[in-house]
């Protein structure tokens, strides 16, 4: 019994001397601990993300918004579906051109797993629009310097809307087909926002064409056609990746065959100017006399 009291006498000491221990509060300081278990609330609270250029936000796919959850649940046959592809903003798009310009980032980076459509149609449009106006300014020059009517030419206009949509919204699926044929796993958004992006050159080009220097209208060609096609191929050779590799080199070349077809046809069919008056006609020889008897 002397040895049970003993025991009982230990435990109430111990007892007693943990009632005087002192609990400290770490939560200020910045000892990261491991949460508790069965609470993942505070763990799983997502921190902000920085954005603008430079920022590790570009590399992280966003969160899709309320809206585009909603767009995502309307079936295929209404607008709704289709607003999600338009939804960005002036920022978004600014970066977009300026990457497809300045081509030294990956552009899927860029976009961060959210591709749109409404920067591939306006750019395609405008390049419409600056091809038609720079041609017909140059005609207009020419028919002033030359003597003659300046004559409106809606065909050009018809061609460059064929031209200029046809390569930013048909080889785009051409390309899709193809490397979806071949197990490739490409995205249709993405290839349809890396065509229209990379027209973006384009744009300067088609003003600066007005030089009448041949030499400097050639060069501005080899510009925006190794601007648009190295921003082209850097960004599509990780999809081309996952094929074949004669598989992925047949893709490339006609992915090159398509984009050289298109420079070519830019500048015979509008960069072909001719600012200079036409040479006067060759004088014909007069007619001989018919001999007199």
């Amino acid at each position: 019994m002397s040895n049970a009291y003993r025991a009982i006498e230990i435990d109430d000491e111990e007892l007693n001397n943990a009632t005087e221990l002192q609990f400290q509060n770490f939560s200020s300081s910045n000892t990261t601990t491991n949460p508790p278990a069965g609470n993942m609330s505070s763990a799983s609270t997502p921190q902000p993300r920085a954005t603008g250029f430079g920022s590790a936000s570009i590399f992280e796919p966003p969160r899709p918004t309320a809206q585009q959850e909603q767009a995502a649940k309307s079936p295929i046959w209404s607008l709704a579906y289709y607003s999600r592809f338009f939804d960005v903003d002036t920022n978004q798009v600014m970066e977009r051109l300026f990457a497809s310009v300045i081509p030294k980032d990956n552009f899927l980076e860029v976009m961060g797993g959210s591709p749109d459509l409404y920067g591939p149609f306006w750019v395609a449009t405008t390049v419409i629009f600056v091809l038609f106006v720079t041609s017909s300014i140059v005609d207009s020059i020419n028919a002033y310097i030359n003597g003659t009517t300046y004559q409106y030419n809606i065909f050009q206009m018809t061609f460059a809307f064929g031209t200029i949509y046809t390569y930013a919204f048909l080889v785009p699926l051409l390309v899709w087909g193809a490397t979806k044929y071949f197990g490739c796993q490409p995205d249709l958004l993405e290839m349809f926002a890396l065509y229209g992006y990379a027209m973006t050159i384009w744009i300067p080009v088609s003003v600066l064409s007005v030089i009448p220097i041949e030499l400097a209208r050639w060069i501005l060609l080899g510009i925006g056609a190794g601007v648009s096609g190295v921003f082209l191929i850097r960004n599509m050779y990780p999809v081309l990746q996952r094929a074949e590799a004669q598989i992925a080199k047949i893709i490339l070349i006609l992915v090159i065959v398509f984009h050289g077809v298109l420079a070519l046809i830019l500048k015979y069919k509008f960069f072909a100017y001719n600012a200079a008056p036409d040479a006067p006609p060759a004088p014909t020889p007069p007619a001989p006399e018919a001999p007199k008897f």
